[in-house]
This record gives structure tokens, sequence and C-alpha cells, in this order.
């Protein structure tokens, strides 16, 4: 996501199955909605605007990381370092904190003292809108499909295909400059999956991807378009017919979201983003919003505290939101309402003109402007969130000080794990 506060600077073929009209049809299908809702970022929400444009990394593969020490206060660990094999190794100790404790555990500084994390629950954050808006384009519908019509084979319901380029192995990142990568939690690294252009937009503001390996692209030029591009070859992009503008609703941070632990089938939800200024936060500023898959109309859900915020989702159903201001904040959101479920302040870290974030293995990867080169590249930052080490803390640690790339927007598919791997 990047701020509109500014100007904007922000493969081989898939099977034969997926070659077919209904699972490439249209835009942010799902499979099944829920139980009285309606289905619809960065982020990843990543706002419009970008400072200065990232020149495009040659190659397939890419490393970031230059050293770094960390700033007092800064939510960073030591440096990083690239290896040859293309693999980020992070060293150091953390030293970010995160406000004070509730419910849970803290943050390890450099002298191996636990601050504690403030988790702040059950905040409710405005009333259900239930307001759907916009006139009806045509009923493609987005996301995954149920099963082979053509010889009567009988599919897991959403199955997740098997893909040249996987979608359970890392997160999909959208730079400032219309290329996509992904990043590999594992190892820390970038690999370019390239350049692409989709149609005359441009101006990339948020992303998401979902569970057949599509990544829906929302640009600033014309404002509001979504495009939806293949993974699997970046030269595929198409559109799905989105109209944007729908209720004043021009951008918003956007994710894919399963419907349930038990109902993998995902759908499309989003935070808004009005597009003055920088990003806010405030009382019922800004909205939780679906798009219907049938005929990809937009659902206001319910008010937020946050204007401009990306929003990620999980394999077992649950959505949230990183956004706020000093400092940012990681917020679990219930579906059905918009209503903030939990909020855990993110001590330090803060948002930047460009940010977006995912969900991995039962942690959160935060890519925000890189403290060393921040018109150009992002830092990323683990955030323990489970406590994976069982150490106790959850520790938010820089694992690379700088990408090859300024991110705008992050997706991951349902598709990949939501428990420690």
């Amino acid at each position: 996501m990047r701020s509109s506060g500014l100007t904007f600077i922000r493969t081989s073929p898939r099977p034969s199955t997926l070659a077919s009209g209904a699972l490439l049809a249209g835009l942010l299908a799902a499979c099944n909605t829920e139980s009285g809702t309606t289905a619809a970022s960065a982020t990843d929400g990543s706002s419009g605007g970008s400072t200065g444009s990232s020149s495009p990394t040659t190659g397939t593969t890419g490393t970031t990381t230059n050293s770094s020490t960390p700033t007092t206060g800064e939510p960073t660990v030591g440096s990083a370092s690239n290896t040859d094999s293309g693999t980020t190794t992070a060293t150091g100790t953390t030293d970010a904190t995160v406000g004070n404790t509730d419910s849970t555990t803290g943050t390890t500084d450099a002298s191996g003292t636990t601050m504690p994390v403030q988790t702040t629950s059950g905040t409710s954050t405005g009333t259900t809108a239930g307001e759907t808006l916009g006139e009806t384009t045509d009923s493609t519908g987005m996301g995954s499909s149920t099963g082979d019509s053509t010889t009567g084979a009988v599919e897991e319901p959403c199955a997740c295909p098997p893909l040249e380029v996987p979608l359970d192995d890392g997160i999909f990142v959208l730079s400032d400059n219309s290329e996509l990568y992904k990043f590999y939690p594992e190892t820390n690294t970038f690999q370019m999956l390239g350049a692409f252009k989709c149609g005359n937009a441009t101006g990339t503001f948020s992303m998401a991807v979902d569970r057949l390996g599509y990544a829906y692209v929302m640009f600033s030029s014309p404002l509001g378009e979504i495009w939806k591009l293949d993974v699997t070859n970046v030269n595929d992009c198409s559109d799905p017919g989105y109209n944007p503008g729908q209720g004043g609703v021009n951008y918003f941070g956007m994710a894919f979201v399963s419907n349930s632990k038990f109902d993998q089938c995902d759908k499309l939800y989003g935070n808004t983003f009005n597009g003055l200024g920088g990003f806010s936060e405030g009382p019922n500023i800004g909205d939780f919003l679906s798009v219907d898959p049938n005929n990809l109309l937009v659902n206001k859900i319910g008010k937020t505290n946050f204007n401009g915020a990306e929003v990620t989702g999980t394999g077992d159903g649950r959505a949230f939101m990183f956004g706020g201001a000093n400092p940012a904040k990681l917020v679990e959101v219930e579906k059905a309402t918009g209503k903030f479920i939990e909020t855990t302040p993110l001590g330090n870290l803060e948002l930047t003109n460009a940010f977006a974030f995912a969900f991995f293995g039962g942690d959160f990867y935060l890519f925000t402007e890189s403290d060393n080169n921040p018109f150009n590249t992002s830092k990323v930052t683990h955030f323990d969130y489970d406590d994976s080490d069982n150490n106790g803390v959850k520790e938010l640690t820089t694992v690379v000080t700088e990408a090859p790339i300024r991110i705008v927007g992050a997706g991951v598919s349902t598709c990949a794990p939501f428990a420690p791997v």
C-alpha cells in the first residue's frame, strides 16, 4: 500500500484443469459464502502514491539485506547478511518493545530484558453497515473450483492446485514498479517472478492472492482498478470486470481469507483508504468490506478505526489488519462485523508511505520502507505471533534491512501454512 498524499511513483503453463472457463472465470470468486455475510491486502491495505521508483532486479533470484545497526527503540535485530546461495541469515538480538501486557508476552531487547506486549481484546469499532453498493457487472466469480465437470471426478472443495510456482512456500510481494516477487520466510530471501503490465493501468497500490494462484492487483490509475495476474505467468494479466468507485470506495487494502478452518474456500476482504493525505487512525474513519464473488459488488460490513490499512487472511479463517499510528498496530478482525477482536501495538514500528504484510506459518511478516533507502527499498520485520521458539516472548525482529524492491503489496494464498512449519 502506498500513501496517495504523495505523488504516485508508488512459468510454465498451469495444468489443463485450470485452463477451463470455470477455473479462470472472473475476479475474486469464492466457493462458499459464510452464513449471514457477504464475501469480499497489503499490507499487505496499501495506499496509492509512491515517492520514488525502484529499478527492476535482473535475474530469477535475489537476496536482500545490508548490515544495519539497530536504532534505539526500533523493532530490529542486529544485522542480516547475504550468502552466495541466495539465503539471507539474520543475526543479532531483538530490540523491539511492544506496549504493556494484558494477555500475552513481550519483546526482548539487546540486553536480554523482556518487554511486555499490550494486547487489547474485544474492542468494538462500529456498527455493521451491511450495505451492498454498485452496479452488477457480470457474474464472473472469483476464487476456487470445486471439481472437474468434464470428467465427473470428485475433488476436495477449493483444493490447492499443483502449480509450477507453489502457493504454500512463501509470500508474494508487489513492487511500486509493477514487479512481482516471492519472499521465502524460511531463508528471508526474494525471488523475482517478473515485471508485468496490465492494460494501461499504472501505480500499483495493493494485492491479494487467491487459492488458484491469481494475484489481484489494485492500481491508482485508473483509480481503484483491479486486474487479475497469473503468478505462474506474469505476462497473463486480464481484466476481471470489477467496477471501481462503488459507493465512493476507491482504495482498499485487501486479502483473501478462508471461510473457516473446515471450509477452505476463500473470499476477498478489505479496509478502505480515502486517498487524502497520509494514513490515519480514529473512531469509525474506515470501512471493513467484502466483494461479492458473483456480481463483484462491494459490501460495506462495518466501521473501523483505520483510514488505510492492509489486510491478510489465514487458511483457518482469521482476518487481520496492519494499520494505525504511534505505533502501528496488528488487529484481528471479526469478518461478519468488522469489529476489532484483539489489538496488539507494534512497539516503535510505524507505517510508512509504502507498506504491506502477510501471515505465514503462524507468524506475521511486515514490509515497511527501509531505514537506509526508503524511496527504493523496504525492510522486512518478523513478528513471532505464535511464540514458535517457546521462549515466552512475542518478538519483533528485522530480518531483512534492504529488499530488492520497494514493497506496496503482499499476498499470501490461503494454501500457505497457518501453523508453525
